[in-house]
């Protein structure tokens, strides 16, 4: 043991004389999730589109007083802002100045159109520098025309067959109040089985683990770099057995990844205001997830044969990996196939843990997902161990 604590003290020198631990492991996933959080913050969260919409009722009737409330609780429920105008000028003069992104305009008439069986639209107007908000408000009103449209087949199809005129008096004998029929969707506030983390955690957490494995790769290929810089035949001949030697090489590819991992926890809670959840948890998270990835870049160092052939395999599985895991874009909101293909990736697993700590949930529930990258530590740390063993260290 004391062989082996000797020789990752010498290699920890040397990478840090390098530089290329710090820059790999700190500084460059530091500024790449300042970047992605800056650039696509609000794409990940779903909380920076900032919607700003307003409605002019020019109908006042039921039906537009219902599409009003569908409205207000979307207010309520806090994914839109919205403001109330009396006449047309007004709205539009808000959209050229940018004060709303689009607003509704509600015909007069709507309510009288909708009961004599008649087609009406509801306008809508946007900024030209809020397309997607324009688009969000489209979609607003192209469901609320979808459900009165169908309301308008049902009552029309009744009174064929009853062989009488759409009226007022025949709605009501219905017995459902078209207002009602009208408002076929409702805004609910349910928690979701998976959390999902904010923009700026998201960011923070996908970088970290992302270069976590650039980083341990830097301690684990020091094998190769033993064999090419000829020193490995003098460790082979002094009294240290090959357990000693890989151990080491193994205990500076794992401090190298929890001292990046911890820094960057702390730097981007400090400076981005990341919430990463329990201590704990999140200790627990980093741990095996240092473990898995110096598993994996052991056995790519185990069969590449020069340290450059190391970096060169080791960065394609980390960004095939880093991407397939989600650690730039939420993979596994998508569904389908390749949302189950990402949790064969440690980052999958330990993106989900970070969002099941969220919230502020207890520690314990990062276990579950601690427990699956756990399973491949020990898989891959297997792999690599006997593989270096075979063939690392002729």
């Amino acid at each position: 043991m004391n062989s082996a604590l000797r020789i990752a003290g010498k290699d920890l020198k040397l990478r840090i004389r390098d530089r290329s631990a710090l820059i790999i492991g700190i500084v460059a996933p530091l500024a790449l999730a300042f970047i992605f959080n800056l650039v696509f913050g609000g794409a990940v969260s779903g909380s920076g589109l900032g919607l700003e919409f307003g409605v002019v009722d020019g109908d006042g009737s039921e039906i537009s007083g219902v599409f009003v409330a569908v409205l207000e609780d979307a207010e309520d429920a806090g994914v839109l802002s919205l403001e109330r105008f009396g006449a047309r000028p007004e709205a539009h003069a808000a959209v050229e100045s940018d004060v709303i992104d689009a607003y509704f305009l509600i015909p007069e008439g709507l309510g009288e159109s909708v009961l004599s069986n008649r087609r009406d639209v509801i306008e809508v107007v946007g900024s030209v520098n809020s397309p997607t908000a324009t688009q969000v408000a489209v979609s607003f009103a192209e469901q609320f025309s979808t459900s009165l449209g169908a309301g308008q087949l049902a009552v029309a199809t009744a009174a064929d067959m009853a062989g009488v005129p759409v009226t007022g008096e025949f709605i009501a004998g219905l017995g459902q109040d078209p207002a009602t029929a009208a408002r076929s969707f409702v805004l609910d506030d349910r928690s979701a089985e998976t959390r999902q983390l904010d923009a700026s955690t998201f960011f923070a957490a996908g970088m970290a683990v992302f270069f976590l494995f650039f980083t341990v790769q830097i301690g684990v290929t020091g094998l190769l770099d033993e064999r090419r810089d000829g020193t490995m035949a003098r460790l082979m001949a002094a009294p240290i057995n090959r357990v000693s030697i890989i151990a080491g090489k193994g205990i500076v590819a794992f401090l190298l990844g929890v001292v990046s991992m911890a820094v960057l926890v702390i730097a981007t809670s400090l400076l981005m205001g990341a919430d990463w959840g329990s201590p704990l948890g999140v200790a627990i998270l980093v741990v095996t997830g240092v473990l898995s990835a110096v598993g994996i870049m052991g056995i790519v160092a185990a069969f590449a044969r020069t340290p450059e052939g190391a970096g060169n395999l080791g960065s394609i599985v980390a960004v095939i990996l880093g991407m397939l895991g989600g650690t730039f874009f939420p993979i596994g909101t998508t569904g389908g196939l390749l949302a189950n293909l990402t949790f064969l990736t440690p980052h999958a697993w330990f993106m989900r843990g970070l969002g099941d700590l969220s919230s502020g949930a207890h520690w314990t529930s990062a276990l579950p997902s601690a427990g699956a990258i756990a399973v491949f530590a020990l898989v891959t740390g297997g792999v690599a161990w006997v593989a270096l063993r075979r063939r690392g260290l002729e």
